[in-house]
């Protein structure tokens, strides 16, 4: 092996990171004991069925193994040839969420980047060009021409081609949306930090057209349908905040599976990934482990996320919306997203305090932070008399934000012991920008599984990062964990975040 390749890792790491290799999205750890060649050569003809790979033409991918970065393209698709109702197998797929994933070693991060479905381009095919489509048009363009394996194949292409010319494929994964929310129900559901109260009741108009759902705010464990319908929501969001919704749902996914719960059922969850994912690769031993390696090293670093750029995310053609771009602002994304390397800058202490125009102090207040005086803690006061913990109130908020509701609850950890929860939840913007404060006397949930902790203003904060930005910033008092989350967006600054969480104190 070249001297640019992961460190040498056991078999105990390789089926730790089995999952994350073979799922790339889900960025999961795994189990740790070891296990025979021959009975990964059994889990990869499983993960990888020959009924479920795609051989790409010559030139969309390139498969390389030698421990240097590679780019992967994820389909989240709706594909239902499974599907018992009729007019389900028939109706073309949709490719929902398009994904480029980057696990680079060199640089110790994972970036990922969605690409817009509603991205205006040109799509190509052997019987014509098809002009100004959405972008996720290409896969139900080729599914009609040449079925499922020719729709993936078919919007790979025009990714490279129309989008990101030069860009070099190492792998294609298509995940049915069903199929993966299975998987990670059979890993145990996911915690989440549900951001605002998600709720559509579909009475047939219109405006209610949507899948129903009725999810309340805070911190939760989401199984099979809740998942799926909180991964697929668009009701009142854009399509950029949907696909930051599912980025936010895998890195919530990483470092929540339990190791016993992943050997015990290592035979069921190979056959589930197998059901649920068609890709270029092989139900080969080595090709396996030499994918999980390179995940392996890159799973435990932080999910960076890089933003597609655009010129407008709302144009309109024919009555139709696109997102549009430009050949120079693609350039500019691939290049950010291919070798862009971030580090996360923190100010050295707390924000000064300054007297607030409503005559109590707060930390950060002040017009450069855009941090007023909170406004609702009698609301807080009603959740704290169900609370058996102190609960605290941020003084200070976001110049736009209104608060939306204070909520108390009980969750149940991964061993089914029952806590005491709040949120508080800030709305920032009337698309898809809410921001929350959350108490629980659960200690140590998955959410900061792989915080790092950093003492800013004397205080020793957990801090969830994408490399750059804060998403999430807790610390312990007590018995008691408390945190600020950022929208899904990332829209506050790491110094409102701080300021934000600095400003928490007991209510008064």
């Amino acid at each position: 092996m070249d001297d640019e390749a992961p460190p040498r890792l056991g078999l105990s790491m390789l089926l730790r990171s089995l999952l994350a290799g073979v799922l790339i999205i889900a960025l999961t750890a795994g189990a740790g004991a070891t296990v025979l060649l021959n009975k990964l050569s059994s889990v990869a003809s499983e993960v990888f069925p020959a009924l479920n790979q795609i051989n790409a033409p010559k030139g969309v991918v390139t498969a390389v193994y030698n421990g240097g970065p590679q780019t992967f393209l994820v389909l989240g698709t709706d594909r239902r040839s499974g599907s018992k109702d009729l007019a389900d197998r028939l109706n073309p797929p949709h490719s929902d969420t398009i994904l480029l994933v980057r696990l680079d070693p060199q640089h110790g991060q994972t970036s990922v980047m969605s690409i817009p479905r509603d991205l205006m381009v040109n799509i190509t095919t052997p019987s014509g060009v098809y002009v100004n489509e959405k972008i996720n048009a290409a896969y139900t363009i080729g599914s009609k021409l040449s079925g499922a394996k020719g729709g993936i194949v078919l919007a790979a292409e025009t990714i490279e081609h129309e989008v990101f010319p030069g860009l070099k494929l190492n792998g294609i994964i298509d995940v049915n949306f069903q199929g993966f929310i299975k998987v990670v129900d059979t890993l145990g559901c996911a915690y989440v930090m549900v951001d605002h109260h998600y709720f559509n009741q579909n009475l047939g108009s219109a405006e209610t057209n949507y899948s129903s759902i009725d999810l309340q705010p805070g911190y939760q464990k989401l199984c099979y349908q809740n998942a799926l319908d909180y991964v697929r929501y668009r009701h009142t969001d854009s399509d950029f905040v949907r696909v930051a919704r599912q980025q936010d749902f895998l890195r919530d996914l990483r470092g929540q599976i339990s190791t016993g719960d992943v050997l015990g059922q290592i035979d069921t969850i190979a056959k589930a990934v197998g059901h649920a994912i068609s890709s270029t690769f092989h139900a080969s031993t080595s090709e396996l482990i030499e994918l999980a390696k390179l995940v392996a090293f890159s799973q435990s670093k932080p999910l960076r996320q890089v933003k597609f750029r655009t010129t407008n995310v709302n144009a309109s053609l024919g009555g139709i919306s696109f997102v549009t771009s430009t050949p120079e602002l693609e350039r500019q994304t691939l290049n950010e997203f291919m070798h862009g390397h971030e580090t996360l800058s923190l100010p050295a202490s707390a924000p000064p305090a300054r007297r607030s125009s409503r005559g109590h102090r707060g930390k950060g207040a002040s017009p450069t932070l855009g941090l007023v005086a909170s406004s609702g803690e009698s609301e807080a006061v009603k959740a704290a008399l169900s609370l058996p913990f102190p609960v605290l109130y941020p003084r200070l908020q976001t110049g736009q934000s209104a608060q939306q509701v204070v909520r108390a609850y009980t969750l149940a950890d991964q061993q089914g012991h029952t806590h005491h929860a709040y949120v508080v939840v800030w709305q920032q913007n009337i698309i898809g920008g809410y921001y929350d404060f959350e108490g629980t006397d659960w200690l140590s949930p998955p959410l900061f599984a792989h915080a790092h902790t950093q003492v800013v203003g004397g205080r020793r904060y957990l801090l969830v990062d994408d490399g750059s930005h804060i998403h999430a910033v807790g610390w312990r008092a007590g018995r008691t964990l408390y945190w600020v989350t950022n929208t899904l967006l990332e829209e506050l600054s790491n110094s409102q975040m701080l300021a934000i969480a600095t400003s928490a104190k007991p209510l008064r």
